[in-house]
């Protein structure tokens, strides 16, 4: 898989793509516009666009023209088109030689096709705004996915996800709305203003230039992904966190710093994920693990609101801390984080996504935390009505679970282990089988197999 990272450092212009609507006579009509709401000042932006007939008759010569702020046309050598010219509901793909170069600041740029037998010029101008920025962040985007335990295309929708969330400049989250992992009451709420019914569904960065684009193809959400990942960010986001292995409480602060001032209204959020949730799953194998599922939304199913002004001051840090403990059932090791922060003037379709940024959940805590079995006995084992924990070297209050063998609790304890690391768990209530017994201390995790009989 080709990173945006890497197209970042490859290209020296970014080609502001447009493609072609199916629309009445032969018209140029915007679509899938790739164009960044934010690009960088001072650099060359190659200028290309989709010219498509939708008409009866052929096409034989096109060109296509842009302007910037209203200024003067730059014109090109029209295109002559052998074999027959370009016939009903095909295109040819056309790239300006002359590139686009500004300074900073809100532009628009404007894209004209023209063919001589068009019909109907009163769509042919594409219209686009921009900000340039001279000062910019690196644009992480997000990748907002709902996902089903019983949808049949999820094991491949799925697979593909996995892929991306992997990649440094994407920030992937699954909504389950409607099966055994719709767990979380806020994400259910805020997914659920998207309207719609049917999954897989893969949304980017929440819209761009007004509305939202759904789409069910997962094999078109990379390029997508791609294309928005070239533009850059206005805003600089940062996030630090930390677990209470014990409590199992997480602190998380995220951090808005404006390069370019943005008028408001903006919103703060963040999403706590979870990796690695044993799970059943249409159509994929046995011993199904889901990733990126969503367990909280700090902010709530509608964002902080009340952090970032209407009008940043550029160079000034906003910052909003959230906490939250950690249900028993959601494994602190496997917690994911992704800080969000949107522009939403309007209603709920009338936003986008400024930046993003993530990282594991406490990667100077629980994800540092030694791992210590050989400290652990446990005994009776098999055992019956409880057994006895004994962890040498330490004392003091700790967190003891006994989870299934595909990961849920079946029983959580805080305990002491009394001045001989010692202390006795009684299991009433759990059911006979195989379990593995997990102790956690602030700054280290022991993990036995154990089995409790009839």
């Amino acid at each position: 898989m080709k990173t945006p990272l890497t197209l970042r450092q490859a290209l020296s212009a970014f080609a502001f793509s447009i493609g072609i609507l199916q629309a009445q006579a032969q018209n140029a009509y915007p679509a899938n516009v790739s164009m960044p709401r934010y690009a960088k000042a001072g650099v060359n932006y190659t200028i290309s666009a989709w010219c498509r007939n939708v008409s009866s008759t052929p096409y034989t010569n096109v060109s296509i023209s842009w302007r910037l702020d209203g200024g003067t046309w730059n014109n090109m050598t029209a295109t002559n088109i052998g074999g027959g010219g370009v016939t009903t509901n095909n295109y040819l793909p056309l790239t300006h030689p002359m590139s686009m170069n500004t300074t900073e600041g809100e532009h628009v740029l404007e894209v004209r096709i023209n063919t001589p037998v068009d019909t109907d010029p009163s769509n042919n101008i594409v219209t686009i705004p921009f900000t340039a920025l001279s000062n910019w962040a690196d644009k992480v985007v997000l990748l907002e996915t709902r996902t089903e335990t019983w949808c049949p295309q999820c094991p491949p929708s799925n697979t593909v996800s996995n892929a991306l969330m992997n990649e440094p400049d994407y920030a992937v989250v699954k909504f389950h709305m409607s099966d055994a992992l719709d767990q979380c009451t806020e994400c259910i709420t805020y997914f659920a203003q998207h309207n719609l019914t049917y999954t897989p569904a893969g949304i980017v960065e929440m819209g761009e230039y007004g509305g939202y684009a759904i789409s069910s193809n997962y094999n078109l959400w990379e390029p997508t992904l791609e294309a928005k990942a070239a533009g850059v960010s206005p805003v600089e986001l940062t996030m630090t966190s930390s677990i209470n292995a014990v409590t199992r409480v997480l602190t998380v602060t995220l951090n808005a710093e404006f390069n370019y001032a943005v008028t408001g209204p903006h919103r703060l959020n963040v999403y706590v994920a979870e990796d690695n949730v044993a799970g059943p799953q249409q159509n994929a194998p046995s011993n199904y693990q889901h990733n990126r599922v969503m367990r909280a939304m700090l902010g709530g199913a509608q964002g902080s609101t009340d952090v970032v002004p209407n009008a940043p001051v550029v160079g000034t840090t906003y910052s909003e801390t959230y906490t939250w403990t950690v249900p028993a059932g959601y494994d602190l090791y496997d917690l994911q984080l992704v800080g969000v922060i949107e522009h939403r003037a309007g209603d709920f379709s009338n936003r986008y996504s400024l930046n993003a940024v993530k990282s594991p959940a406490s990667p100077v805590g629980v994800e540092e935390i030694a791992r210590i079995n050989d400290r652990l006995l446990v005994y009776p084992n098999p055992f019956r009505n409880g057994l006895r924990v004994h962890l040498d070297d330490f004392t003091g209050r700790t967190n003891v679970e006994l989870l299934t063998l595909d990961g849920r609790v079946a029983l959580q304890r805080a305990v002491t282990l009394d001045a001989m690391g010692t202390s006795w768990i009684d299991v009433d209530g759990v059911p006979a089988g195989p379990y593995l017994l997990r102790i956690t201390t602030p700054d280290a995790i022991a993990v036995k197999q154990v089995v409790r009989l009839d």
